[in-house]
């Protein structure tokens, strides 16, 4: 019987070393392009956190500045002037409250919504009889303060908003003295922002209106929102969703409502710049996976080898990520790795930096109100418990509106700024401070007792008075001084305490400290 041969299978050494190679490779393109997509998804959480710590910083200091506004207007609205019904000198009081800058007019109107007073026209002007928006009428019905969405203002001629309180008594409401505020005035608070490119701000009243926009403001303030933004917007509260710009660009928008005023923050960055990088990485996966092929077994091992190690370099850069701990990176062997090992770090420093910018003004680079009240309450605790004295103090600068109305806001900016150093150097490590809008400054000083409270008071105010290089123009400091306990045992208190005590020391001629009396509300 003849026996044959076995047949033995041909191999082919190329096509078992492509295997090889691909056996070799492939489990590590697959990691790197995993890691690649974690990454990218990190990223894109960190740039949307952002969005939603940028939205929260505009609506804040948006609200800061309303508040602001609103305290003028109930002052003004107690004037004596109005409790004695002499309008003709309450005309030249608003006029002459209007020097500060803060505001565009002050408008007096009756219950039917007829106007009896605006400092845009002379006392005894016909006014008009009409026009006013309807929404001021809910200062009559609810006596409560009134911001009305964005309106055509018939004297002015101009997109406006207003703000309306009510003038009476507790038993009934005489007349509405509202404010007109130029939409200018939010577009320089959006204008201030350092915002990355591509990025857009907008601000939205409660009708989907926009009144502000960091980009082609004069092309879109005035028109609606789009209708995803307007329909969550119109439900309070934040978050995110996807949407388009009234440029028809796709982004990811961050949201927030003000509780308060039905207004609304977004901030959208654009998808593409989302995927960008991602996309660029896996690009260089590809390529990498590609030259590996063609060069043999030995090297693809090389090159897992090395992949695996910057894997596990990037594995532990992610988790320091998410942990919100610092990243560090050793030098990768791969390109791919570090690229990826890149977009971690800048990550990471996006993070640290949000967080800066969320507890610090941008301008000064001091606490901003949120970190100082953060302070403040911790510091009253500990001096509650160990009976010590605390003193806060109130810093305006006297002068400060001649500098940027000659001088330019660019000189201002560089006077405010050192103002900031000027205070951070004058006191105490232990102490803090914070700049809480225009020219107007927060002091808290822990652990010391009247006469330090003064003396530190004065300190301020000598250098704050000093001259400031490059500015002619006399610039100075007025101080109120408010006690803990004596002048209030919350830091609403003791800050209400040390502004009527700059208000006096305003009134005695500036340039000056004055201390809070105790138990004056």
């Amino acid at each position: 019987m003849l026996k044959y041969p076995a047949v033995v299978r041909r191999l082919s050494l190329r096509r078992d070393l492509m295997l090889l190679v691909l056996v070799c490779v492939l489990p590590v393109t697959f990691v790197s392009a995993l890691v690649t997509y974690f990454s990218y998804l990190q990223q894109r959480e960190s740039v949307e956190q952002q969005t939603e710590l940028i939205a929260r910083a505009v609506l804040a200091d948006l609200e800061r500045e309303i508040f602001t506004i609103e305290s003028g207007l109930k002052v003004l609205a107690t004037s004596n002037e109005l409790s004695t019904g002499d309008l003709r000198a309450f005309h030249q009081r608003a006029r002459d409250a209007l020097r500060s800058g803060a505001v565009h007019n002050y408008i007096l109107t009756d219950p039917q919504g007829r106007q009896v007073v605006n400092t845009l026209l002379p006392y005894g002007t016909p006014l008009p009889t009409s026009g006013t928006p309807v929404a001021l009428g809910r200062v009559f019905d609810d006596r409560a303060t009134v911001l009305t969405d964005m309106f055509m203002a018939p004297v002015a001629k101009k997109l406006g908003i207003a703000m309306g309180v009510p003038v009476g008594d507790a038993d009934k409401v005489i007349f509405s003295l509202n404010v007109g505020v130029d939409p200018v005035r939010i577009q320089a608070l959006i204008s201030a922002l350092a915002l990355p490119e591509g990025w857009l701000v907008a601000v939205i009243d409660g009708s989907g209106t926009i009144i502000g926009r960091s980009r082609d403001a004069e092309r879109f303030v005035g028109q609606k929102a789009v209708p995803e933004i307007v329909d969550v917007l119109a439900k309070g509260g934040q978050g995110r969703i996807e949407s388009v710009t009234k440029e028809g660009v796709p982004v990811v928008t961050a949201y927030v409502t003000s509780a308060s005023w039905k207004w609304g923050v977004v901030v959208g960055v654009p998808k593409n710049v989302l995927s960008r990088d991602v996309m660029t990485q896996f690009a260089s996966v590809l390529v990498a996976m590609l030259a590996v092929l063609g060069v043999g077994l030995w090297l693809a091992r090389t090159i897992s080898t090395r992949v695996l190690s910057s894997v596990r370099e990037l594995n532990d850069a992610a988790i320091s990520l998410g942990k919100g701990e610092r990243v560090y990176l050793p030098a990768m062997q791969l390109q791919e790795a570090e690229a990826v090992g890149k977009a971690i770090e800048q990550a990471a420093l996006s993070m640290q930096k949000v967080k800066f910018l969320a507890q610090h003004d941008t301008l000064t680079e001091l606490p901003n109100r949120l970190l100082f009240e953060e302070v403040a309450h911790h510091n009253l605790a500990f001096a509650q418990r160990r009976g010590q004295t605390l003193a806060v103090l109130a810093v305006d600068l006297d002068g400060f509106k001649g500098v940027n109305d000659n001088l330019g806001h660019s000189a201002g900016d560089d006077v405010l700024r050192m103002v900031a150093q000027r205070i951070a150097h004058t006191i105490r490590g232990s102490d803090i401070v914070a700049r809480m809008g225009g020219d107007e400054f927060l002091i808290m000083l822990t652990d010391v007792d009247r006469e330090s409270a003064i003396e530190t008071a004065e300190r301020i105010v000598a250098v704050l008075s000093e001259s400031y290089p490059g500015v002619e123009l006399p610039v100075s400091a007025s101080v109120g001084v408010a006690l803990y306990p004596l002048c209030g045992s919350n830091l609403t208190e003791l800050s209400a305490a040390a502004d009527r005590a700059l208000y006096r020391a305003k009134q005695e001629g500036k340039r000056r400290a004055v201390l809070a009396e105790p138990g004056k509300s």
